[in-house]
């Protein structure tokens, strides 16, 4: 058995990642700065390239502020479709190093390469060579930044020490001068919120931190937080890279979407809650999972708290219901969400969100009974042999027709469809 500090841990992260993707496929923006939206109309920034982030654009950022700040910004509505290729190819390159690979998000992985670095020399020469192997095999405009230590936390901590296409190790030795030089909240696991309380408590960097006593954490955080806190003082963090084949079995699928324009009708409110129902339950079904937790929510422009009330205060509305039964399907997780919702108020939405959860192996569940739920069954999967062979939504349900589909998107996509990226990964 390895002990923690003698891991060696590889953190690959690539830079800028959907704008480099549109600057990697249109040589047009190569060097101008992009912005990318989710859509056409859209009104934030999901992601900017570096020569956007000079003048000030963010992830996040407003069209209309990051225009102000950048005229010459080049708006592009994203291409999940093409992202997922390009992170799969990205993901494939970091499991040829190590069998544990974690997929940490579309643009991340840990590798810990601790048994295998040997067969390239050093952990350096691993970093190189995914590199060097990204620009061959992905595109040569795209970069990755790579941090190398003797645990997650500081391996992720030093891919965001130097950008663009950085490289960075931090040993014992530079340990504390590199966590000493960063905010509290460029470390993985220190939130906003927790980050706040320990404002008010006059801690606001890590020398600071440090120098508190474990009581006064546990005094003040709790027996979890005060022990957590006390070890990212110290860059300690003995959380094993666990091997994308060992993920943990979905607990639920969702999907939300925000919508262009301000809602008013029930009927337009519910196209889109068929077209995100349809969506988790499709990530159910491929997973061969199925649920009996049904959650529905839908939220006004406005800044929300819980509903649902009949008061001009409710700005949010939210429900669920625990089912006896299991279910899969689209139209029997919206028929849920419309009996959730049978009496709100349908007025200024922007907002939809649809959950599946309590998922369990539809293994362990007993075959249907009556004809009529076997045919469904068979039906629904006639579909998904379909939309499986020919894209996503090739056949859909009729209460569609007519409004612009919601496409599967790749952020947070792995996470509901790891078996697509083991069987790629296997591939």
């Amino acid at each position: 058995m390895v002990s923690n500090n003698k891991r060696i841990i590889l953190h690959a992260d690539l830079n800028s990642f959907f704008a480099t993707a549109e600057q990697q496929t249109n040589l047009k923006l190569r060097g101008r700065p992009v912005g990318v939206v989710k859509a056409k109309g859209r009104t934030c920034i999901i992601a900017a390239s570096y020569e956007a982030k000079k003048y000030g654009v963010t992830t996040g950022s407003r069209v209309n502020d990051a225009q102000k700040l950048c005229p010459q910004i080049v708006l592009v509505p994203a291409d999940f479709a093409k992202y997922e290729v390009m992170s799969l190819r990205f993901i494939k390159i970091c499991a040829d190093y190590s069998p544990l690979c974690e997929v940490f998000s579309l643009d991340e992985c840990f590798v810990d390469v601790t048994e295998t670095e040997k067969f390239w020399g050093n952990a350096f020469n691993i970093a190189l060579e995914i590199k060097d192997r990204l620009r061959r095999e992905v595109g040569e405009w795209m970069t990755c930044s790579v941090g190398i230590s003797h645990n997650r936390l500081l391996a992720k901590l030093g891919s965001n020490q130097i950008k663009l296409d950085g490289l960075f190790w931090i040993t014992e030795d530079n340990l504390f001068k590199v966590l000493d030089k960063c905010k509290l909240t460029d470390v993985c696991g220190l939130g906003y919120r927790l980050c706040s309380r320990l404002a008010k408590l006059g801690i606001d960097n890590f020398p600071a931190l440090r120098a508190c006593t474990l009581s006064f954490l546990y005094d003040n955080f709790g027996p979890f937080w005060s022990y957590h806190l006390f070890n990212l003082a110290r860059g300690v963090d003995n959380t094993p890279v666990l091997a994308y084949t060992n993920l943990e079995q979905a607990k639920s699928v969702g999907r939300t979407y925000t919508t262009h324009k301000v809602l008013n009708s029930r009927q337009d409110v519910y196209k889109i809650a068929r077209n995100l129902a349809e969506e988790a339950a499709f990530k159910a079904r491929t997973m061969a999972l199925a649920g009996h937790y049904v959650g529905f929510c839908l939220r006004t422009a406005a800044r929300s708290w819980s509903g649902p009330k009949d008061d001009e205060k409710v700005k949010s509305w939210y429900g669920h219901r625990t089912l006896k039964n299991y279910i899969s399907s689209g139209k029997e997780l919206f028929d849920i969400c419309k009996i959730i919702s049978d009496n709100w108020v349908f007025n200024k939405i922007i907002f939809c969100g649809v959950t599946l959860g309590m998922l369990t192996k539809k293994d362990f569940l007993p075959i249907p009974l009556f004809e009529e739920a076997r045919r469904q069954n068979k039906l629904v999967e006639k579909v998904d042999e379909v939309n499986n062979k020919y894209g996503d939504y090739t056949l859909f349900p009729a209460q569609l027709l007519g409004m612009p589909i919601i496409r599967p998107e790749v952020t947070g996509y792995f996470g509901d469809k790891k078996f697509r990226l083991q069987n790629f990964l296997r591939s």
